[in-house]
């Protein structure tokens, strides 16, 4: 009788279309969550676009969790990351090829209710037609494609002489949104909706650098929350 309802009980759970949304918060030495009123508010206002949606925020100790019992396989691979940004941005695909889901960044706040039956998913920031991993949905046979092509980039970038002097480009062309980019060229794959026209996004800031927010964001068309 134990084994039957045990079987009954997980054909319920993967019978119900309950979406997933995934963030991460990691220390990496600056200011706790409890002091980013930017990205509670992006949580706050997210949950209220989707409030059917499970919300899961991971922190250091959930992710170590997972590592630790999911994929062992990859601590070799993690404990030669330069620092806890790595992390963050690898972390995102362990989490998804396990749980599924959608991947957003903190930084980033939903402008309306994402469309049913979305199958890619994949973000944008500063640039018009770029392509960036702050949001992902994705298949799971292409998110088992994204890990192998995200750990032979790692192993061919850290291994070229030439991305040695450049940490920031081996950083984001090994496991972050460089990467993310040319596997989503590769595999053909476009998002089903326009990032823009879904999400604010904060990030594209904080990559150029620029002060006058409002006036950038204005300027590629992305728009900002009404606060900034």
């Amino acid at each position: 009788v134990k084994v039957i309802l045990e079987i009954h009980c997980e054909i319920f759970i993967y019978s119900i279309d309950i979406m997933i949304i995934h963030n991460i918060f990691l220390d990496v030495g600056l200011k706790p969550l409890s002091e980013r009123s930017d990205w509670l508010k992006n949580i706050e206002e997210n949950k209220k676009i989707h409030p059917e949606a499970e919300f899961i925020l991971w922190d250091d100790e959930k992710v170590n969790n997972l590592i630790d019992t999911k994929f062992p396989q990859y601590k070799q691979m993690i404990f030669t990351f330069k620092h806890k940004f790595y992390l963050i941005d690898f972390i995102r695909y362990l989490i998804l090829k396990e749980y599924g889901g959608i991947y957003m960044d903190l930084d980033t706040r939903m402008k309306q209710r994402l469309p049913e039956n979305i199958k890619f998913l994949h973000g944008g920031a500063y640039a018009k037609e770029g392509i960036n991993n702050n949001i992902i949905s994705l298949p799971p046979d292409y998110i088992e494609k994204l890990l192998n092509f995200c750990c032979e980039e790692y192993n061919r970038i850290t291994e070229n002489d030439l991305y040695k002097t450049m940490p920031g480009r081996r950083f984001i062309n090994s496991v972050s949104a460089g990467m993310f980019g040319r596997f989503c060229k590769r595999n053909n794959i476009v998002s089903d909706v326009n990032f823009r026209d879904y999400w604010w996004d904060s990030e594209c800031i904080s990559w150029v650098g620029l002060v006058n927010k409002r006036d950038y964001c204005k300027s590629v068309k992305l728009g900002c929350p009404p606060e900034v």
